[in-house]
């Protein structure tokens, strides 16, 4: 497999970074990790996402219960006092 960057200049910083992050001297070696390892963390991503939009949605259903029990209890008061 033959890869080939141009502008190599403007890609320095980021294959080195890769590098770093994939723990690997080698260019092509750290390109094909960094695939896999943005893979993963994009498939985390969404495991992450859906676990947010169901804390929101639980979230909102507790503020609606708090709501209405402050409504109801403020309601008793009244026809109490």
């Amino acid at each position: 497999m033959a890869i080939t960057i141009r502008d190599i200049d403007q890609h320095y910083y980021m294959i080195e970074a890769l590098k770093s992050l994939t723990k690997t001297n080698v260019t092509t070696k750290a390109l094909i990790n960094g695939g896999y390892l943005a893979v993963e963390i994009g498939e985390q991503l969404e495991q992450e996402t859906i676990r947010r939009l169901k804390a929101e949605k639980e979230l909102a259903e507790l503020k609606e219960k708090v709501t209405t029990f402050i409504k109801s209890k403020e309601a008793l008061i009244k026809s109490i006092g």
